[in-house]
């Protein structure tokens, strides 16, 4: 690919990535505060959940803004790299990058390989990554810790589960109308 039509796509994908994150901006409502941006005209009577989708749509538009600052600055990179004459080789090994991948990808850093490495900070399993509340809040029951002691001598969730059954659940009594009435064919 010639530095031409490098710059060209370039220059089509900032300007995609300014339009996202002007028309977000426009519509989001950012601007305003949220009880205006919300039409409520006090949220003091409102249970946090009312809230919640609106709050969940004002941190999505606040990711795809993030998300396309993130663009803009890898294609600004990419711009710097075409500058100096580097554009199109790999920063991580200095090889070539294919030119299939920079047709699909123009602000690509890195080659196919170094690309889908992982980087030796995350290198941990993500199944593995817990929030940092839980190296200090025990889960209930000894539940999804595998480091939490099962073998405490204390009271288990079982035996409290127990005796909290002897006072009814969900499942017993007015609910199992085949037990209570002699069964389903005495209806």
């Amino acid at each position: 690919m010639d530095v031409a039509e490098a710059r060209r796509r370039l220059e089509r994908a900032r300007r995609m990535a300014e339009r996202r994150i002007s028309d977000v901006e426009s519509t989001a409502g950012f601007d305003v505060a949220e009880a205006d941006w919300s039409g409520e005209l006090s949220s003091y009577d409102n249970h946090p959940a009312d809230s919640g989708s609106s709050l969940e749509m004002r941190s999505i538009n606040l990711g795809l803004i993030n998300h396309n600052e993130t663009r803009l600055a890898e294609i600004s990179a990419a711009m710097s790299r075409l500058e100096q004459g580097t554009y199109g080789i790999c920063v991580e090994c200095g090889k070539p990058i294919p030119e299939q991948r920079l047709r699909a990808i123009p602000w690509a850093a890195s080659c196919v390989e170094c690309g889908v490495r992982v980087p030796a900070t995350d290198s941990a399993d993500a199944a593995s990554r817990r929030p940092v509340e839980e190296q200090v809040i025990r889960p209930p029951f000894g539940g999804l810790d595998e480091s939490y002691p099962y073998d405490d001598p204390g009271i288990h969730g079982e035996d409290v589960w127990d005796e909290l059954a002897e006072y009814g659940t969900a499942n017993t009594g007015q609910d199992d109308a085949a037990e209570n009435s002699g069964g389903i064919d005495a209806w």
